[in-house]
């Protein structure tokens, strides 16, 4: 298992078609990786939520390209797939009283997860996360 804490940048974009890539041509051009992505369309307009675990200049770069964004600490919690495990992590924050406020992720059947959690208080999420126990 591993849990870090990463970026998550909310970006505010126009639904048109080529916004996604010239958005996609900003992370190539300053060497940034992406390591998970989430979108929500509204209409004309969408809310891109990108999470990196590098952080240097992405904010400088985004409002220079002319985006609006809001970054925000994020948990990147790597671990096994099963059954089950999204209950789990939900179980364990609200046990502690954390309020999940942004959750995206993906899995390999047999493989491993990929969660981002943004929560209202990280330290203490970290902290109910690694003591947990349910990820060894």
């Amino acid at each position: 298992m591993a849990i870090n804490i990463i970026k998550q940048y909310s970006v505010f974009l126009i639904n048109e078609p080529g916004a996604l890539q010239n958005f996609a041509d900003l992370f190539v051009r300053e060497n940034v990786d992406i390591i998970a992505m989430a979108q929500d369309v509204r209409y004309d307009a969408a809310v891109v939520r990108v999470a990196v675990e590098q952080d240097s200049g992405v904010s400088h770069a985004l409002t220079k390209a002319g985006f609006t964004s809001v970054k925000t600490d994020a948990i990147c919690l790597d671990i096994p797939n099963r059954v089950g495990i999204l209950r789990d992590i939900g179980r364990i924050l609200a046990g502690q009283g954390i309020n999940i406020t942004t959750i995206y992720g993906t899995a390999n059947r047999g493989g491993n997860t990929r969660w981002i959690i943004v929560v209202n208080d990280i330290t203490k999420a970290l902290n109910a996360l690694e003591n947990s126990g349910l990820f060894e």
